[in-house]
């Protein structure tokens, strides 16, 4: 294909140079027309785009006195160039190494075109004059394929077109299906920037075209805002999340009324010449081995949810309806239907990975105004299983946020990719936007006195108290704890419930977790390997337990051996969790504790 290609541009840039290979007879005493340039709507384009299609050129043209061609004579033939001032993105279509770009004679309706089937060689596609009547004929060759090149490197050239005036009133020539790079044409005042056009052709002694103005054949325009929004809904490692619950959405809206589209791909469907459709598909007439025109798909929307923490399972909205009669539909990770109507929310991910993962959604269009301006929201919504220190729970102070564009994305344009298609580049949140975060669940206890002293002893013992929904509003959390040991001696240095006592018999520990409502408990004797050793033997200091719960509560009993002689007992202090608050209890009554350092113990 690629040979067959070379070849072809070949062919069609040696034809360039000869003009036409038309006798030169027949084109010096052929007839003349005079032609002014027209467009019929400058449509606005997506700057993100890169196969954006640009509004029709039409040539009205006029006999310059010498009148029509003879019946039974060739029409004379000449070559039509086009070239504007962006990079052009028009692929091939069929399989004769013709363009999607076309030029029609007298916008002759489906019945009546003859598409000309060697859009490189205008010689085998003559035509007999008859005197100079319409073009709309099935037997006349009134549609052409264009080919690159012309003068300049952003132009399309249509080969052996007819030039052959009408007997009455204008002969029109309409050159359609052009698309464009929206990212070529630099950013202009009030978001806007021109797309200019150039029309010429050779030879000029059968065509001349007056062009006193360049036409616009369309404005550049940034075609999408992406938002997204959060409920601020706060999440807690330690509770689950069984219901899906929403916490934010992204919201796609265009940001002028047509930058969002149906497909219009379904061949026959878009056939009359000079019709705007508002479709990303252009004007569909049958080809040799294809059908000009069509696009790959709708206008579609991507959101990437990024740094989503692992244990977490986001949801989003399968679809979405506005209120001005739009409706976008989702194609990945699943493929929906929503022609019923919108079904619920579907899976995005389940990240079991470890760590943070990212996920990405797709929507497409399948109704859209293109009188009033679209705007859809799809919601976000996560769930989770709150059991610090087991599998599977989740990670903390990982927040999560998300970016969006049009889809799919590309580094650059390349023949015979989809259409639409879009420059890389995902519109971020706004800035300090989070969709959302999973709140580390802590308390922090300190034991101020152990010993296991020759002779002594110390117990301790820790409460998950989460049960206790009334009075203080508690929701159960389970979690595991962990203690570190201060001071001099033979003691562990560190143990938790997911250590050490994971396979205790106490009831209290299962798989290394407290659950809400019971008590962790152990002797400082039972994690010594020296205990009671040598008369000078024992570790003496003080211990700080880290529990992934709320409501953890601490109990200390220390005694001499047996509890004969010595004993006494004390609440464990609760350290405030600073990276939350930094003075989260009250203060004496007429005191104030702002801007107070240190640990503000409390029982």
């Amino acid at each position: 294909m690629a040979d067959f290609r070379r070849w072809i541009l070949a062919l069609a840039v040696f034809v360039l140079v000869l003009g036409s290979t038309v006798p030169a007879n027949a084109q010096a005493v052929g007839p003349q027309i005079q032609c002014s340039v027209n467009t019929s709507v400058a449509p606005t384009l997506r700057h993100e785009g890169l196969t954006e299609l640009v509004g029709d050129i039409v040539l009205n043209c006029l006999n310059s006195g010498t009148g029509p061609t003879a019946p039974g004579q060739p029409i004379p033939q000449a070559n039509v160039s086009v070239s504007l001032g962006a990079t052009l993105s028009t692929s091939y279509t069929g399989n004769v190494g013709g363009l999607d770009a076309l030029l029609l004679v007298d916008d002759p309706p489906p019945a009546d075109q003859l598409v000309c089937a060697s859009p490189t060689n205008g010689l085998l596609c003559p035509v007999t004059g008859d005197g100079g009547q319409t073009f709309k004929n099935p037997t006349k060759y009134n549609v052409f394929q264009g080919i690159l090149g012309g003068p300049g490197t952003n132009s399309i050239t249509f080969l052996g077109v007819p030039v052959d005036p009408a007997a009455t009133g204008y002969r029109t020539y309409r050159i359609t299906n052009v698309r464009i790079q929206g990212p070529s044409v630099p950013a202009g005042a009030f978001g806007l920037t021109p797309v200019y056009a150039f029309v010429s052709a050779s030879p000029s002694t059968s065509i001349s075209i007056t062009q006193t103005s360049q036409p616009v054949v369309g404005f550049v325009s940034q075609g999408l805002n992406f938002t997204t929004s959060s409920t601020g809904t706060p999440f807690l490692q330690c509770v689950s999340v069984t219901d899906q619950t929403q916490v934010g959405s992204v919201t796609f809206m265009e940001n002028f009324q047509t930058a969002f589209k149906t497909a219009g791909n379904t061949a026959g469907s878009q056939t009359t010449p000079g019709q705007v459709y508002y479709t990303e598909s252009g004007l569909q007439v049958a080809v040799s081995g294809g059908t000009t025109g069509l696009a790959t798909s709708a206008t579609e929307f991507e959101a990437v949810i990024s740094n989503i923490p692992s244990g977490v399972q986001v949801y989003v909205d399968t679809g979405a309806v506005d209120t001005v009669g739009g409706a976008a539909c989702m194609i990945l990770p699943t493929l929906s239907d929503c022609s019923d109507g919108i079904p619920g929310p579907t899976l995005l991910t389940d990240n079991e990975s470890g760590g943070p993962a990212t996920a990405s959604a797709v929507w497409t269009v399948t109704a859209a105004n293109a009188l009033a301006t679209d705007q859809f929201t799809f919601n976000v919504y996560v769930t989770f299983t709150g059991a610090p220190g087991a599998p599977g729970s989740p990670q903390t102070n990982v927040t999560a946020y998300a970016q969006g564009g049009f889809y799919p994305q590309e580094a650059a344009w390349a023949n015979g990719g989809p259409v639409p298609e879009f420059i890389i580049g995902l519109s971020p949140a706004a800035p300090g936007q989070s969709l959302f975060v999973v709140s580390l669940c802590q308390t922090i206890l300190l034991f101020p006195y152990i010993t296991d002293f020759y002779g002594f002893d110390t117990g301790i013992a820790i409460s998950n108290t989460s049960l206790d929904n009334l009075p203080v509003g508690a929701s159960p959390q389970p979690g595991g704890c962990s203690v570190n040991f201060y001071g001099g001696g033979g003691a562990a240095t560190a143990i938790g419930t997911s250590g050490v006592y994971s396979s205790s018999a106490d009831a209290s520990l299962t798989g290394g977790i407290i659950n809400p409502g019971q008590t962790w408990a152990f002797s400082v004797s039972s994690i010594d390997p020296g205990y009671n050793s040598t008369p000078t033997y024992g570790t003496t200091g003080y211990a700080i337990a880290t529990c992934d719960f709320q409501f953890a509560h601490g109990y200390s009993f220390v005694s001499d051996t047996g509890i004969r002689n010595f004993a006494a007992a004390y609440l464990a202090l609760i350290i405030p969790d600073a990276p939350r608050s930094p003075n989260p209890f009250l203060c004496a009554s007429g005191w104030s504790c702002t801007g107070q350092a240190g640990e503000q113990l409390v029982h």
